[in-house]
């Protein structure tokens, strides 16, 4: 049985105590009740069969004394064959006792002779039948007093039932009690147990959620940092993308200014081709005209200078492009440089012609000299095609600048939206966070409740 009680739930074991407490007192009510009703039933017979005993006696007075018995003889009529038969008129039930029933059969056959009697002394009342009549009411006195003790009897044999039964409920409630106050020691011991493994899981899991809510919250205010500095990241990545982007419209303006430099450089070369002609063509009538080779010479001398001039302001164009980057202006100064030159060289074409006829008895003096210029010019050419191939090789390096810058800012962008994902992912987690410093500290305030809860049962138990 404490096996079977074992795997009971605490609940179900309090449903089964109450049920059967229920079923005990309907069974005790129902059982008192029908007792009670048994000995009213009883009371009852034994007042009826009292009341048999008196009326008789006051039937042979009233008859003695002359008077009308019609409704003393009629109630007893009744009341005898209400005993032996039962009667719902008289709420009397048959009774099933042998003895009360020989008493009463008795009673019935001495009544039917009572009668006779009084009927007689009725329509002879003299000494004798007087005399009879008396007898006949001492017979029927003894006969009523004996159903009287009857139904006392039984009636007592019904209180002395009740009595044992009362007895063994009694025992039966007692041995109840017992086994009911078993099984709620048994559930107090399982409701002690369960509430001190409950306070005490309760007092850890509290201790758990202060420690949780403190790493939750140093996770909030540790992500709500990383936001901020990766908010700060985020803009500074933004900023490194404009510069990126600014240096690329810058290199790409510097590629421009030396892509014009290359192409002034191979305009001042193709002059210098050109010049190489015309002092070679010069050279040539110097040496057919070796008799006007004196002026030429000098005007020779001149354009020589002119080309060094030049050559000079290509390289210093060359060292200045290098030098300034972006800032290629010095190519202006060049091309300005090279106007001027090239003023000075059209005066002195003018001289030339001038003197054309003058220098013609010179001529010879300047062939030498006109050699040196055609050396100088070739000089002067490679001179420019070394410049144009450092313009060149600027372009190529400004134009790989500008690839590279441009590959930097692409790079830069996607960083830019990476930390642009990155600062959301965090803002996300930085919610979660918080939601979860929310539920820890509700969880925490539902376990102070639960653990007063536990309390207030332990002290209830």
């Amino acid at each position: 049985m404490n096996k079977a009680i074992n795997q009971l739930r605490i609940i179900n074991q309090l449903r089964i105590t109450v049920l059967v407490l229920l079923v005990f007192a309907l069974f005790n009510l129902v059982t008192i009740y029908r007792q009670i009703d048994s000995m009213t039933i009883d009371g009852r017979i034994v007042n009826y069969a009292g009341i048999v005993r008196g009326n008789s006696q006051r039937l042979i007075k009233l008859t003695l004394l002359e008077q009308n018995t019609d409704s003393v003889v009629s109630k007893l009529d009744k009341i005898i064959q209400g005993l032996i038969k039962g009667d719902k008129e008289l709420n009397l039930v048959k009774v099933e006792s042998p003895d009360f029933q020989a008493k009463m059969s008795q009673i019935e056959q001495s009544w039917t002779q009572l009668k006779n009697t009084l009927r007689d002394y009725k329509n002879n009342p003299n000494t004798s039948e007087r005399g009879r009549l008396l007898k006949a009411s001492e017979d029927y006195w003894d006969l009523t007093n004996a159903a009287v003790s009857s139904a006392e009897s039984f009636a007592k044999h019904h209180v002395q039932l009740s009595k044992n039964l009362a007895i063994i409920l009694f025992i039966a409630n007692l041995v109840i009690l017992v086994v009911i106050w078993n099984i709620s020691q048994y559930i107090k011991s399982r409701l002690t147990r369960t509430i001190n493994t409950l306070a005490s899981s309760s007092t850890q899991i509290s201790a758990t959620i202060e420690e949780q809510e403190r790493i939750a919250s140093q996770q909030a205010a540790s992500v709500n940092e990383t936001t901020t500095t990766m908010d700060e990241l985020e803009a500074s990545c933004r900023q490194a993308a404009e510069q990126a982007k600014a240096a690329v419209t810058a290199a790409q303006q510097a590629l421009g200014l030396a892509q014009g430099g290359t192409q002034a450089v191979e305009e001042t070369l193709e002059g210098m081709f050109t010049l190489e002609s015309k002092v070679g063509a010069i050279a040539e009538q110097i040496v057919y005209l070796s008799e006007q080779a004196d002026q030429i010479g000098s005007i020779s001398q001149l354009v020589s200078d002119l080309a060094n001039k030049t050559n000079m302001l290509a390289f210093n164009s060359s060292v200045e492009a290098v030098r300034a980057g972006e800032h290629g202006k010095g190519f202006s100064v060049v091309a300005n440089e090279i106007r001027k030159l090239a003023d000075q060289s059209e005066k002195s074409a003018e001289k030339i012609s001038d003197l054309v006829s003058e220098i013609q008895s010179a001529i010879n003096s300047t062939v030498m000299v006109t050699d040196e210029g055609t050396k100088t010019v070739a000089t002067g050419v490679q001179s420019a095609r070394k410049t144009n191939q450092a313009f060149t090789g600027v372009a190529d390096a400004v134009n790989k600048v500008v690839l590279n810058n441009q590959q930097i800012s692409l790079n830069l962008k996607q960083q830019v939206d990476a930390m642009q994902q990155i600062v959301e992912a965090m803002e996300t987690i930085n919610k979660g966070a918080k939601e979860t410093a929310t539920g820890i500290s509700q969880t925490k305030s539902g376990t102070a409740q639960l653990n007063e809860a536990a309390l207030v049962l332990k002290r209830i138990v």
